[in-house]
């Protein structure tokens, strides 16, 4: 791995930690580079990780190295790793106050930082020890706001309880603080594990202030382009299995309420268990709840069933 650091910056105190994983990205990452030029808050370092691209990838960033008026810090992998270990590293290399994701086909908007800190001053010292950091919206390239706008803005409430009690959907653009993230870093269990697994660890915790803005310029997935949101998940089982057991142990108190939500976690973690061939038996000492290891028995068995028929549909 080389890791290449622009030196007029690198003692710097930045607002920032702007993270970009790429693979194959020759025909967009400039694109990004020009949305990072237009800011107009400039405090901020950029993170790249260039994921052992087989196009001339490297070669651009290394030109964008030279042209950079901000901080950028390259790191060239030498074999490529999938996006969960860049971003990993991503997070371990930050050193600004926020962290924020953006990928290597998106733009952010020119005001986007300036909103950010806007909506963090208006709170009070209280209210920025006690939460995780800020999510506002993404929009397409056409303009249009992906997914749905929250009930209430701003307003300070749990990701979890947005997304299953207020059915807020679609890509949101998060912008947490480091310290926060790095305490919650990926796990690198398999090559894949969702990007909602670290949002739901730190939900557990934590409350995030949301507010209704569109901050960041989503590109929509591309059937047959290379879009992590089309994969297939059980390529990766290892890591979807990780992100429903979480889900489960961190959030028992609210799954009460919630019994088809609990259900579903329980099949959908027992699935992944039977992609990944962990027994039953390795599947309820995971669970820390009591009544959780109790009703996985015939869950279980129906998602062996449903595992052992679609493993033999797709081999044919």
């Amino acid at each position: 791995m080389i890791v290449t650091s622009n030196k007029n910056f690198e003692d710097a105190e930045c607002q920032f930690s702007i993270c970009t994983p790429c693979y194959n990205s020759a025909e967009t990452i400039i694109d990004v580079f020009k949305s990072l030029k237009n800011l107009t808050y400039q405090n901020f370092e950029w993170i790249i990780v260039n994921d052992a691209s087989t196009d001339n990838t490297s070669e651009i960033i290394h030109t964008i190295l030279n042209d950079a008026e901000f901080s950028v810090t390259f790191c060239d992998l030498e074999i490529n790793k999938m996006a969960t270990y860049c971003y990993h590293l991503s997070i371990m290399k930050a050193k600004g106050r926020f962290l924020i994701f953006l990928d290597h086909d998106d733009q952010i908007k020119p005001n986007a930082l300036d909103r950010f800190l806007y909506q963090w001053e208006l709170l009070s010292s209280n209210q920025q020890d006690n939460i995780a950091g800020m999510i506002a919206h993404c929009e397409d390239e056409l303009g249009n706001l992906v997914g749905t706008n929250f009930p209430r803005s701003p307003d300070i409430n749990s990701f979890f309880d947005l997304m299953f009690s207020e059915g807020v959907r679609g890509e949101k653009f998060f912008c947490y603080k480091t310290e926060i993230m790095q305490e919650n870093n990926f796990q690198l269990v398999d090559r894949y594990v969702p990007e909602s697994n670290v949002m739901w660890r730190i939900s557990a915790k934590y409350k995030t202030l949301f507010f209704n803005e569109t901050l960041r310029i989503y590109t929509q997935p591309q059937i047959g382009g290379n879009n992590l949101s089309t994969m297939n998940p059980f390529d990766y089982p290892l890591g979807f299995r990780l992100s429903y057991l979480d889900l489960l142990n961190n959030f028992s108190h609210k799954l009460i309420y919630k019994p088809y939500l609990l259900v579903s976690f329980l099949f959908n973690f027992s699935l992944f268990s039977c992609a990944s061939h962990l027994s039953l038996r390795s599947s309820i000492v995971d669970l820390e709840n009591q009544i959780h290891r109790v009703i996985i028995f015939p869950i279980f068995i129906v998602a062996w069933f449903f595992h052992f028929f679609r493993s033999k549909l797709s081999s044919n």
